[in-house]
């Protein structure tokens, strides 16, 4: 048995990232290259300004919705995911008042909790 690298734990979020937003994905990382943290804040801008403009169909923003989800489930066993997932996608989420409103339908308990404690 290997030993678990640090960012393991993100590369099935990743790759379920680049199987659904192909277009954001490729620019991204031409963009950031393979910071992990700027991906995710970035999805998180990119997320909340479709919901805000409405500039993507519903099934896409519900994969993203996913994306987020799946990172809170991650969370409970990586803190390091957790604080990426606050201080990025869910801090752009908080700032989008269409966007927050959305994500307190669409995201899970977990999820809902931390963005409600950026929220207070």
């Amino acid at each position: 048995m290997g030993t678990i690298r640090p960012e393991q734990p993100l590369q099935k979020i990743s790759d379920y990232l680049r199987r659904n937003f192909p277009d954001f994905f490729a620019e991204a990382r031409f963009q950031v290259g393979d910071d992990d943290y700027f991906l995710y804040a970035r999805f998180g801008a990119y997320l909340a300004r479709a919901i805000e403009h409405g500039r993507a169909p519903r099934n896409q923003i519900n994969r993203g919705f996913t994306v987020l989800n799946k990172m809170a489930r991650a969370s409970a066993k990586h803190p390091w995911i957790r604080q990426m997932l606050l201080s990025g996608p869910l801090e752009h989420i908080v700032d989008a008042p269409k966007a927050r409103a959305l994500a307190r339908k669409r995201l899970s308990r977990v999820a809902q909790g931390y963005l409600e404690g950026l929220c207070e």
